[in-house]
């Protein structure tokens, strides 16, 4: 169940918006097209600031797009400069990456002979997030499971020996994979039932930062609009970019990477988050056959085919997580009774053209129009 994001996103200029969006457009997409809101709309424009900034941050490219009433912009930079701190700490609870992460020595401790005789303590932070993990866990059916570590392993040494891992291997690596084994009863307190547990939090951990990022910037501009993203996965729409305060929205294009790039979808959001996984990203090669970096924690295999998932969600980091596990899910109609349970939106496209979406997906999708003409969303 490893992660890649290699769906793009495009910001669609509104009124205030052309500008930045632009810029939006080179970094997620590509080219652009215009979209004039009515000017009937009872709910008019209001004048708005651009205040953006972006930095590398959790392995990939942090951009904020703020727009703020006019003599905010010197808070709103504030506000920037505290989001760069706040992620960098956050990024050394849940890193994986990070030898010196919370996560990384709780991963060894997780390894030690008396680990099932113990309580260990970890941060509100972490544990917080092993929550939202356990719940994707449960709603997918075990198809997303931060306990995926132990096959993920087998995998890459796998593909850099380029021979496949054998069967012994994979049962090994399988029997300690589970989410079951995490028993919190809150307070920082983590025991478990299976040794030699390895934790993996790469499928929701920056959804979970922007939850922490939409908080202070709700207290902060309580009737300002950003666009809060990580890369070409993550991404936060909060508020309407022309000020408007009710309706509106950041209309946003979502396209396939695949070998044949096609426009998955244009959608229009206001405070909701936006996660897009792909099965194409780090595909490596054994014995000249593709295999994907994904793995099926349920059964250690690596999942086969082109899978490319989009959620929709009010939460940021149960989008991450779901999105992740629909590329195991795949384009079927029960994972998408699945995540309906949940009170999600998603679209997935997967091998061979293979579409499925919850039955709320069209209420997002917004007409698109080339030289004049509606088209095909």
């Amino acid at each position: 169940m490893g992660l890649s994001r290699r769906i793009a996103f495009r910001l669609v200029p509104t009124l205030f918006s052309t500008r930045l969006s632009l810029l939006l457009s080179v970094l997620f997409s590509g080219c652009l097209f215009a979209d004039v809101p009515s000017l009937l709309n009872a709910d008019p424009p209001r004048e708005r600031t651009v205040v953006s900034d972006g930095w590398l941050a959790m392995g990939t490219f942090f951009e904020a797009d703020l727009r703020v009433a006019p003599g905010d912009e010197s808070r709103a930079r504030a506000w920037l400069e505290w989001a760069r701190t706040e992620i960098a700490r956050l990024e050394a609870v849940y890193s994986r990456h990070d030898s010196t992460s919370e996560l990384s020595q709780l991963n060894r401790l997780l390894l030690a002979p008396d680990v099932l005789s113990r309580e260990l303590q970890i941060s509100l932070e972490l544990e917080r997030s092993l929550f939202y993990a356990i719940e994707v866990w449960e709603g997918t059916g075990g198809a997303f499971d931060p306990t995926v570590g132990p096959l993920l392993s087998v995998w890459r040494s796998a593909v850099e020996a380029e021979t496949w891992p054998s069967l012994g291997q994979l049962r090994a690596a399988k029997r300690r994979v589970g989410s079951q084994s995490l028993l919190m009863p809150g307070d920082g307190v983590l025991s478990v039932t299976t040794h030699g547990l390895q934790i993996d939090l790469d499928g929701l951990s920056k959804g979970i930062v922007l939850e922490r990022l939409q908080s202070r910037f709700a207290e902060r501009f309580p009737q300002a609009a950003a666009l809060i993203s990580f890369g070409e996965s993550s991404v936060l729409a909060l508020g309407d970019p022309d000020g408007r305060r009710s309706g509106g929205g950041w209309k946003l294009e979502v396209h396939s990477r695949g070998p044949d790039p096609i426009r998955l979808a244009t959608i229009r959001l206001r405070d909701q988050a936006l996660s897009v996984s792909s099965s194409l990203g780090r595909v490596a090669m054994i014995d000249g056959q593709r295999v994907s970096h994904v793995v099926d924690p349920r059964t250690g295999v690596a999942v086969e085919g082109a899978v490319e998932a989009v959620v929709v969600s009010a939460r940021a980091g149960v989008a991450d997580g779901w999105s992740t596990g629909l590329l195991v899910l795949g384009a079927q109609r029960e994972s998408m009774r699945l995540i309906e349970r949940g009170q999600l939106e998603a679209y997935v496209l997967g091998e061979g053209g293979r579409v499925a979406s919850t039955e709320g997906w069209k209420t997002l999708e917004q007409p698109v129009f080339e030289n004049g003409t509606e088209v095909a969303n």
